[in-house]
């Protein structure tokens, strides 16, 4: 099978097995948060957002939008705890 007919999510996964188990786990981490309040949960994210941060093949656009969330993530849950 040509590389070319491959679906795109395959070809992540076998190109970038690590990335994407670091993606995969950071959003499950901001998802447990959104839906706890788990302050350890948004702690391992953005762990996981600085493991990426140090890997230079890394997408920076994927990695940006990931920063994004996780920021508008713990505001929006800290909002409510401050009023």
């Amino acid at each position: 099978m040509n590389t070319n007919d491959m679906p795109a999510t395959n070809l992540l996964q076998s190109a970038f097995p690590d990335q994407m188990a670091l993606l995969a786990g950071t959003l499950a981490h901001l998802s447990n948060y959104m839906h706890t309040g788990c302050q350890r949960s948004v702690h391992r994210a953005r762990l996981l957002l600085h493991r990426m941060d140090h890997q230079p093949t890394f997408d920076r656009d994927l990695l940006d939008s990931c920063r994004m969330l996780e920021q508008e993530i713990t505001k929006a849950w800290a909002a409510p705890q401050q009023a």
